[in-house]
């Protein structure tokens, strides 16, 4: 049995539904002016963007919570001196 070499390809692909698809290509085509040339280019960007704004949010939340922690750090404080 001979083994097939899998190729070292730096992409993958993913399944989007066929209407989805449809209506991306629809749009590139109908407003150029937008710069994107192919459903894949699209779907790569607003994909990126989405990881953007997911990793912002998580940041978010971390500085948030770092700030609740500092804040109760000090009424902790205040309330050792006033002892």
């Amino acid at each position: 049995m001979k083994r097939q070499k899998v190729p070292n390809n730096k992409y993958s692909t993913i399944s989007i539904p066929k209407e989805l698809h449809e209506e991306i290509e629809e749009l590139i085509t109908k407003n150029p002016g937008l710069g994107y040339t192919s459903v894949a280019e699209l779907c790569k960007e607003a994909i990126r963007l989405r990881l953007s704004e997911i990793k912002m949010e998580k940041q978010e939340r971390y500085i948030s919570q770092r700030e609740v922690e500092e804040l109760l750090e000090m009424i902790e404080r205040n309330l050792r001196r006033r002892k």
